[in-house]
């Protein structure tokens, strides 16, 4: 996990030139919902936007007040979620300015489509979907070229990168080394992996956030492991010939 450089206040800057989210009545809204925007009064809504009480909201109450007007909440989302979005943007792009980017687009893209979230889908899964797709469009306009694909038995090790960035077992020079390999990877397959393996997502949520269908996305991972299998079973070969060609041996 990379330390956020980005700050809220820098997120919400370049927000706050921005015309008001577009609002749209829902149907179904839950009964927390409901209850959490119409129940706080706006003096109670001025005193919680600072204290526990917006922090302790869901997302989903937490969206339905920006949207009902009350946009200095967002604040609480960007929190929330900044660092999530420049560590999956840093492990799909490999630079912590081209993250910073990301991240400040994805939440001005969040905070302007906001009306489209649907509320049966968790918010972090919508926002890294737009996160994702500003990494891939970035690695396109860098003309990534995808690598020839090879029949390469699948290394179980790499299973084992942890389920989130938290949660990594990886530590110094082995997450380099991890983060080295991801960024051979096709940006096709670097976002898979990624989405799965740091952020633990499930098949149908892979799909619902890079637009594909779920046989597609285990396709993928599979493409992906054994491109990763192939370029690690080659750098072994080559420190193999290297400690060969040492002299005395």
């Amino acid at each position: 996990m990379i330390e956020s450089t980005v700050s809220a206040s820098d997120i919400l800057g370049g927000i706050g030139s921005l015309a008001k989210p577009a609002t749209k009545t829902r149907r179904g809204q839950s009964t927390e919902v409901v209850a959490g925007v119409q129940g706080i009064s706006s003096t109670a809504r001025t005193q919680a936007k600072a204290g526990a009480i917006v922090e302790s909201m869901s997302d989903t109450a937490l969206v339905e007040l920006v949207l009902s007007g009350d946009q200095d909440v967002f604040a609480t989302l960007v929190e929330r979620y900044k660092d999530a979005v420049q560590n999956l943007a840093y492990r799909m792009l490999g630079n912590t300015t081209e993250a910073e980017d990301v991240t400040q687009e994805a939440f001005v893209r969040a905070y302007t489509q906001l009306a489209t979230y649907k509320a049966a889908h968790k918010f972090s899964t919508w926002l890294l979907s737009i996160a994702s797709h500003l990494a891939i469009d970035q690695l396109r306009r860098r003309r990534f070229l995808a690598l020839p694909l090879e029949d390469v038995p699948f290394l179980e090790w790499i299973v084992d990168v942890g389920t989130g960035p938290e949660q990594s077992a990886l530590q110094g020079e082995q997450q380099d080394e991890i983060q080295s390999y991801l960024q051979r990877l096709p940006g096709k397959y670097r976002a898979v992996i990624v989405l799965r393996y740091w952020y633990d997502f499930s098949y149908e949520e892979i799909a619902q956030t890079l637009n594909l269908t779920p046989p597609l996305v285990k396709a993928r991972l599979h493409r992906a492991r054994e491109l990763l299998a192939r370029y690690i079973q080659q750098d072994k070969q080559q420190e193999e010939e290297q400690v060969d060609a040492l002299p005395g041996r």
